[in-house]
């Protein structure tokens, strides 16, 4: 998580494509991993396989493929 937070500092206004918040907006990075809490709870997200691919995974690795290396072998540890 923490390497997730740090390394995405910089990309957090970056909105995701195919993701939409209830209020229409689309989510950005610093949705799912601009805090520590926040980037926890979407690795808890990732590790019950809910919505990760679609929502989280691909939109991010379109814009930071680097964080495929971290969290494809999270999914297959904790998994």
């Amino acid at each position: 998580a923490v390497l997730l937070v740090d390394g995405l500092r910089d990309q957090r206004d970056i909105p995701l494509q195919g993701t939409t918040s209830p209020s229409g907006e689309p989510y950005t990075i610093g949705d799912f991993f601009g805090s520590m809490a926040e980037a926890m709870f979407s690795l808890f997200q990732i590790l019950t396989l809910e919505s990760w691919c679609m929502g989280i995974v691909r939109p991010i690795g379109y814009h930071a493929p680097w964080t495929l290396g971290i969290i494809i072998p999270y999914i297959v540890f904790v998994t």
